[in-house]
C-alpha cells in the first residue's frame, strides 16, 4: 500500500503560515504568565510565573531580566524572543516540508523539538546566572 504524499498546496501553507503558527504557544505561555503574575504576593506564584515567562520569551536573561527593573528590558526581550520563535517556525516548517508526506503533525514535532532546545537553552542560562553571582536557587 502507497503511503498518500502531501499536496504541494499543503506543503506551500505549512511553509507560509508555519512560522506564525510558531508564534502562539510562546504567546499563550507569556499570557498564562502575566495571569500569574499580576498581583502575586507568593514566592511560589512568582517562581512559577517567572518560569512560563521564561519559557515564552527565552531570551529574557540575554536581556538581564529579572536582573534590570524597567519594562523596556522586558518588552525588548519579548520582541527578540518572538522574532526568534519566527525563525525556528521558519525552520521547522522547512524541515516538515521536506519529505513527501509533509503535514502540520511532523511541523508541531519538529517545532516542539527545537523549543526543547531553546528551553533547556533558557534555563541553563538561568542556574548559571545564578551561580555566578552566588545565588541560591529559588
Amino acid at each position: 500500500m502507497a503511503v498518500p504524499r502531501a499536496s504541494r498546496a499543503r506543503i506551500g501553507r505549512i511553509r507560509r503560515i508555519g512560522p506564525f503558527v510558531a508564534l502562539l504557544l510562546p504567546a499563550v505561555l507569556g499570557l498564562i504568565s502575566f495571569v500569574v503574575l499580576s498581583g502575586s504576593t507568593s514566592t511560589t506564584r512568582g517562581v512559577g510565573g517567572f518560569a512560563l515567562a521564561l519559557l515564552g520569551a527565552p531570551l529574557l536573561p540575554a536581556f538581564g531580566v529579572p536582573m534590570r527593573t524597567g519594562s523596556g528590558a522586558v518588552l525588548a526581550a519579548a520582541a527578540a524572543s518572538a522574532v526568534l520563535w519566527f525563525l525556528l517556525g521558519a525552520l521547522a516548517a522547512g524541515r516538515a516540508t521536506r519529505i513527501p508526506t509533509a503535514g502540520w503533525g511532523r511541523f508541531w514535532a519538529e517545532y516542539l523539538w527545537l523549543c526543547l532546545c531553546v528551553w533547556i537553552g533558557a534555563l541553563l542560562a538561568v542556574v548559571a546566572a545564578n551561580l555566578v553571582l552566588g545565588r541560591v536557587l529559588v
